[in-house]
């Protein structure tokens, strides 16, 4: 039955949902091969693991000699104190085909005009015939060379040109050719007849795979057809393209590689600084592999001595920058330092005063023993900046962000006046206050005369000196701000005098 007062009363109630926010400064992902025994089920592009029982009941080794390198970090992550809630690991999965479809002839005169991809009716028939041909269905492949042997003997080669055909063929004249700069193998007819092996070598990405087929000519124009039913490119998807899939699943911050070759380290520190995440690795070297140049990777070396031979290096300590993300993760984004934070399941380094000058100058990091904790040291980004003021900068842009954002959204509207601009202006100070209390800015504080200094200031325009043309388009811009960043204090020194001279104090 009707309530008879809505025809007294009407109430309408809306909910007003703010938006929420998906972005995560607190959680690791693991990047690294799939396991070496394939498991029963199929893995997932990227999969969430709460515990290292969950990792090994996936498929992953993460103890002994057979340990898959993902299993080893996982166990380093969470043996952790705090241990993280979870982490995210996205493994390099076979790739997919890159090539299908490859077809082997020899065009004669008696095939041209049904056979000849290039064939036109319309002219006469070439006079370098007979030609090898092979055709091939693309798909994504940033190359494709083809090479064709005669009898074993190497005798043709070239690139490919990349186009966005769907279709591709590479056409090589067996007999005379009126270009003998073109790609021809020129043969004399006493050669034209026996078997020609064909190699196609794709590329793509950090992947080479070399397929081939053959096919048999008797020199006049009988010949058994070739065919190549498949390219395979997998071994596995490159870093960069896990993390491409990766990137579409929201929820973690930080990468780690685990198992991946330190030659493929920058290659993923060029993705992620394009990206708001973090890049972390280890090396095994004295000489950090990634280039000085990234703010938002870090390298660990992960040597336990001076000139030591990777081979020699224990596994765990091939995982240091595991240890050092996850330990660093555990604290909330603006209040930590990522050095001097003690970690677990790793050797600490024991490296001359010479080597540990020669990392911390370049920018690198390490774990070593102090006063008894093993410790992280330094705590940098390749390009010289804290960890924490990059975690923290990217925490305080995406915090401003939506706060803003959920101002409009949940605002029937803002108006472009004065006090249209102070609520965006109270959000911008609402962020940064938060962030004070993060220990991302600085509070405020007084000089030696006891003036103010300011832990950040907001500025934002009148309404009155906004022009009409940029009221109009609804784009208020010129909002800015400043703030002084609370650092951290990573090195003391006292002066201090012991006399036997009575004193005031």
């Amino acid at each position: 039955m009707a309530n008879n007062l809505d025809r007294i009363v009407t109430i309408n109630i809306d909910i007003a949902a703010p938006a929420v926010d998906a972005a995560n400064f607190d959680n690791l992902l693991i990047v690294g091969p799939a396991p070496q025994i394939p498991p029963d089920r199929p893995l997932p592009a990227v999969a969430v693991y709460a515990d290292l029982t969950e990792v090994t009941n996936a498929g992953y080794i993460a103890i002994g000699d057979a340990a898959d390198p993902i299993g080893v970090a996982a166990r380093i992550a969470f043996s952790q104190s705090p241990s993280p809630t979870h982490i995210f690991v996205a493994p390099m999965k076979a790739a997919k085909p890159s090539v299908r479809g490859a077809e082997i002839k020899i065009i004669t005169e008696d095939n041209y005009l049904t056979d000849a991809v290039n064939a036109d009716p319309d002219a006469p028939i070439p006079t370098d015939l007979p030609w090898l041909q092979v055709a091939y269905s693309r798909m994504p492949v940033s190359d494709m060379e083809i090479e064709i042997l005669k009898d074993g003997v190497s005798v043709f080669g070239s690139t490919q040109p990349i186009t966005k055909n769907k279709n591709a063929f590479s056409q090589i004249a067996i007999g005379d050719s009126t270009d003998p700069q073109g790609d021809q193998m020129n043969l004399p007819t006493s050669e034209w007849a026996g078997v020609y092996e064909v190699n196609l070598i794709g590329t793509q990405g950090s992947r080479i795979t070399t397929t081939t087929g053959s096919v048999t000519f008797d020199g006049v124009s009988s010949y058994t057809q070739g065919s190549i039913s498949q390219v395979v490119i997998p071994e596995t998807l490159s870093p960069v393209e896990t993390l491409d899939t990766a990137n579409t699943f929201p929820g973690w911050y930080a990468i780690c590689a685990a198992g991946i070759p330190e030659t493929g380290y920058e290659d993923i520190a060029k993705w992620t600084e394009a990206q708001t995440k973090i890049f972390g690795y280890t090396f095994l070297s004295d000489e950090d592999p990634v280039p000085a140049i990234y703010f938002r990777s870090h390298g660990w070396c992960g040597l336990v001595e001076d000139y030591q031979d990777p081979e020699d290096v224990p596994i765990s300590n091939q995982y240091g920058a595991v240890a050092a993300t996850a330990r660093g993760l555990s604290f909330p984004a603006g209040s930590e330092t990522w050095a001097f934070k003690r970690v677990a399941a790793i050797l600490p380094s024991i490296l001359s005063t010479t080597l540990e000058t020669i990392l911390q100058e370049g920018f690198s990091n390490w774990i070593k023993r102090v006063a008894g904790r093993i410790i992280t040291m330094n705590g940098k980004t390749r390009g010289g900046e804290w960890l924490d003021v990059i975690r923290g900068r990217d925490w305080l842009q995406n915090d401003m962000q939506l706060r803003i954002f959920n101002l409009m959204l949940m605002r029937p509207k803002i108006p472009f006046t004065d006090p249209g601009i102070a609520l965006v202006e109270n959000q911008m100070r609402a962020s940064l206050i938060n962030a004070t209390t993060r220990g991302i800015v600085a509070p405020d504080e007084y000089d030696e005369d006891g003036n103010l200094v300011p832990g950040f200031v907001v500025s934002v325009p009148r309404a009155a000196s906004i022009p009409a043309t940029q009221k109009a388009s609804r784009v208020l811009v010129d909002c800015t701000f400043t703030a002084r960043l609370a650092g951290a204090i990573h090195a003391v020194t006292v002066n201090g005098v012991l006399t036997y001279e009575f004193f005031n104090v």
